[in-house]
């Protein structure tokens, strides 16, 4: 950290990272200030103005006499129903934001063109952006849409932020079926760089099909900082045939 910064946010961004690294668990109480006093060697007003930054930004809830607990503070998306990332997000409580949108046209790489049944050389609309929660880096985001179904699509270059909805109120595109393939991959410079996080971070990866009574509409190349986001499906009965 910066020896530039004030005392208190270099507490503030240690114990945020903690948090972050699962040092302190959800649910888990983080040092009493005392020790976090000791700890760092600084005042108690600058432990209590870190931890106060930690809980305006919902990382912490403070409990007069019983200490300052971790919240759940990971964005989850449901994979019952469609949804975006950016919904999660705002359903969780972030204030999310754009960067760096960049809106064009191209004949897409072989298996986007294959996905999205397109014809030779047809090509199609790539929207890509970096979203921020809370003003913090934490998702890449390239989209492939058939250039034909979002025509003018380059003039609303950062109107939106919610790529679904948009589709929705100015294409009616309504996406009512989507089948994702994710994984896991450690991030490399460039990745790092746009999500500022260090080379070797653990991301989170989705790319999806999505489509509008059976036909493709979208293809969707997404990239998330993997400790602040999770996955979850609710699953009934067993499909012993499938073993």
């Amino acid at each position: 950290m910066s020896e530039r910064l004030p005392a208190y946010l270099k507490v503030y961004q240690q114990l945020k990272n903690d948090i972050l690294d699962e040092k302190y668990k959800v649910g888990e109480m983080i040092p009493v200030e005392r020790q976090l006093e000791e700890i760092y060697s600084v005042s108690r007003i600058t432990i209590r103005k870190a931890v106060e930054l930690l809980a305006e930004e919902n990382y912490v809830e403070v409990r007069q006499g019983r200490g300052t607990r971790v919240l759940d503070y990971k964005a989850r998306q449901s994979l019952n129903c469609v949804t975006s990332v950016t919904e999660t997000l705002r359903k969780k409580g972030f204030t999310v934001t754009t960067k760096s949108m960049y809106i064009d046209t191209l004949v897409p790489p072989a298996h986007v063109s294959q996905i999205l049944q397109l014809g030779d050389r047809e090509k199609a609309a790539r929207v890509q952006r970096i979203q921020l929660a809370d003003g913090q880096p934490i998702v890449i985001m390239k989209n492939y849409i058939p250039e034909s179904l979002v025509p003018g699509i380059a003039g609303y270059c950062s109107q939106f932020s919610a790529l679904y909805q948009f589709l929705e109120d100015t294409y009616h595109i309504e996406i009512d079926e989507a089948a994702d393939k994710i994984f896991a991959k450690n991030a490399e410079f460039e990745e790092a760089q746009m999500l500022e996080v260090e080379v070797g971070e653990a991301l989170l990866c989705i790319q999806r099909r999505c489509s509008q009574r059976g036909k493709p509409v979208c293809f969707d190349d997404v990239t998330i900082i993997g400790k602040k986001y999770e996955l979850y499906t609710n699953m009934t009965g067993r499909n012993k045939n499938s073993i």
